[in-house]
């Protein structure tokens, strides 16, 4: 079980953690907590390092939202009337409620005087249990809920030339603890033989398509996905790899969330022989960055309506064929970035970033956000 603590100052986490953990269990029944992360509106002093900690991000509202912040500051300090929360909140309820989604909880626990008013707000969002500080006192406990069948997923593993960390690769996918999971790796036409590692693996979920012709990225990725048969989509790398519960984490999330079509993780950083580098952790950003940064990163999900409305990459977006395809994404469906790192994503000399130069990179990145200039990220 996942729990999201929400407070208003991060930094009182050192004096209430153990105090919230105690209502947690309380409410919680005999299941105690596998995960618990908590989210503030400020912070005004470190917590330590093993305590998972997040702020809302907030860019463009920064202003709107700060004040609105110092609104409910007054309030705890009953400074202002707890009527003066609710207006407050209203603002600040989209950057809050994302950054508690991110935390993909079963269960979110409220430590403030605004408790229920932002509990009736969340639970307009949230499948899990939202509970205001004081409820376990009144007898409110928490009861799971089922998410239903799971769907296949369909998970493209374009390579050229990739013979060096493919076999990682393949195990990451078909050792998933999700199991309804086809893997198609499509050869863009290798000079290595990757016809043959790929026939070392007997797993009847592994399917091998491989160009005659190098294609490119592209190409090589909607050779992929004619092929899939999944109800949930995702494409990865031949030299990066999944953590073990990556894909049942985002396809459950999905799952339990259908007004969202697209899910996203946090990344661990690695060099060429799998050590972290520094950072070791890339944190995904919130949707509305995608009008600045590609913030998806490299482990993703989504579903089958994402693939019929948006198309195919665009073999005019070649090196930012993500990014290009993300950016459309979002003018269409509703996305949603979790905190969890469930990928390992390595840089290394011959990556194509490396091949091409971080420049040139960044100069196509800059032609698709002008491409899109005119339709809105949602």
């Amino acid at each position: 079980m996942r729990v999201c603590i929400f407070v208003g100052d991060l930094g009182t986490i050192p004096q209430r953690k153990a105090a919230l953990l105690a209502e947690v269990r309380l409410l919680g029944g005999e299941e105690t907590a596998a995960e618990v992360c908590f989210v503030g509106f400020r912070q005004t002093q470190a917590v330590d390092a093993d305590t998972l900690a997040y702020l809302p991000h907030v860019t463009e509202r920064y202003t709107l939202v700060r004040v609105a912040n110092t609104a409910l500051r007054l309030v705890d300090a009953r400074l202002a009337p707890l009527g003066a929360a609710r207006a407050a909140l209203r603002v600040c309820a989209p950057e809050w409620i994302e950054a508690i989604l991110a935390c993909d909880p079963d269960l979110v626990l409220i430590d403030g005087r605004w408790g229920r008013d932002l509990a009736s707000l969340l639970e307009e969002e949230l499948p899990g249990a939202v509970f205001v500080s004081g409820d376990a006192a009144a007898g409110r406990r928490f009861r799971r809920k089922t998410t239903g069948r799971d769907a296949l997923v369909s998970i493209v593993l374009p390579t050229y030339n990739g013979s060096k960390y493919i076999r990682q690769s393949i195990h990451s996918c078909l050792d998933q603890s999700y199991r309804n999971i086809e893997l198609i790796v499509v050869d863009d036409g290798s000079r290595e033989d990757i016809g043959s590692i790929v026939a070392e693996f007997t797993d009847s979920r592994l399917r091998y398509v491989r160009h005659e012709k190098n294609r490119g990225l592209p190409e090589t990725l909607n050779t992929g996905f004619r092929l899939a048969a999944g109800a949930l989509l995702t494409w990865t790398s031949d030299d990066n790899y999944y953590s073990l519960d990556a894909i049942e984490r985002m396809a459950r999330f999905l799952a339990r969330h259908p007004g969202i079509s697209f899910v996203y993780t946090s990344m661990h950083i690695i060099d060429d022989n799998g050590a972290k580098m520094h950072p070791p952790l890339r944190r995904a950003f919130p949707p509305a960055q995608l009008r600045a940064e590609n913030c998806v990163g490299a482990c993703f999900l989504y579903t089958r309506d994402v693939c019929r409305e948006v198309g195919e990459y665009s073999a005019a977006a070649v090196l930012v064929e993500d990014y290009d395809y993300w950016v459309r994404v979002a003018k269409r469906f509703r996305m949603q970035r979790l905190f969890a790192p469930l990928y390992y994503y390595r840089h290394h000399a011959g990556s194509l970033t490396a091949q091409h130069g971080s420049e040139k990179v960044a100069v196509l990145f800059d032609k698709v956000r002008q491409l899109r200039q005119h339709d809105e990220v949602a």
